[in-house]
């Protein structure tokens, strides 16, 4: 039917125009952002569970953090140990040299003087190693979350190289007798550094453990959350070539129907 007040074609051709017009927007649109949801009106609920798993992302990245840092704590705590294992040693080997009989009193006096050195020095390390700030034997226990939702695990600190916990403070060698007591007590505290070298560095390989199941659940986040925010270009590429198109065939389709009601006029001639 051809009539003067609608333009029909016109009409249904300029309403698929728009529609194609913003599908072809919405392909631009999420082919220059790479993101799937670049318009939050696109998927709402994909939104709201997309900026969850990149919260989730966020605190297991901050949790690999927290627990590197213990580690180097670890470390640091287990380097001072090993200069007070490496130090108690010659002080052993010094109290070795001093039961010998061969010696007089001055021979052992020198022997104690290096001796009473080393133990002043590994009363110094004891109370002023630190990391950080922190006073490495003093501590206790340090905690750090070691997942995304702030379940914790402890490194366990003592004062085992404290002079009065070492039970070294009254030693000497200035006698045999004194050095063979000395060499009984030094065996004790070398053991008793051995073993919390061992403790640290157990805690070391715990949270390096701790690390890769971190990583491994943050990689997994990661992809989870790819498929819901990410653009699959090609089938995009695919869309925005079709709705173009469409787009252009809406143009001419409308530039079309415009011109139709022209033929009216050759009704009222």
């Amino acid at each position: 039917m051809s009539t003067i007040g609608t333009n029909v074609g016109a009409t249904s051709a300029s309403f698929y125009l728009t529609i194609n017009n913003e599908n072809l927007t919405k392909n631009i649109r999420r082919l220059s952002s790479g993101s799937r949801i670049a318009d939050p009106v696109d998927d709402a609920a994909g939104v709201a569970v997309s900026a969850n798993l990149d919260a989730r992302i966020v605190r297991l990245q901050a949790a690999v953090e927290g627990a590197q840092n213990l580690i180097s704590y670890a470390q640091t705590a287990d380097g001072f140990l090993q200069t007070l294992q490496q130090q108690l040693t010659r002080m052993s080997e010094l109290a070795q040299r001093a039961t010998n009989g061969a010696f007089s009193d001055v021979d052992r006096a020198n022997y104690n003087i290096e001796f009473e050195r080393l133990k002043t020095q590994i009363n110094q390390i004891s109370a002023n190693a630190s990391f950080n700030g922190s006073t490495i034997f003093t501590t206790g226990t340090i905690a750090v979350a070691i997942s995304a939702e702030g379940v914790t695990d402890f490194l366990v600190t003592s004062s085992l190289g404290n002079m009065s916990t070492l039970g070294i403070t009254s030693l000497t060698i200035g006698s045999t007798t004194g050095a063979l007591t000395a060499i009984g007590s030094l065996n004790l505290a070398i053991q008793s550094i051995a073993r919390r070298r061992a403790e640290v560095n157990a805690d070391i390989s715990k949270f390096n453990f701790h690390i890769q199941n971190i990583r491994t659940e943050k990689v997994n986040v990661q992809v989870a959350n790819s498929r819901i925010k990410d653009l699959n270009v090609a089938e995009e590429t695919t869309m925005l070539s079709k709705n173009n198109i469409l787009l252009q065939a809406s143009t001419a389709m409308l530039a079309q129907a415009n011109t139709s009601q022209q033929n009216i006029l050759t009704l009222l001639r």
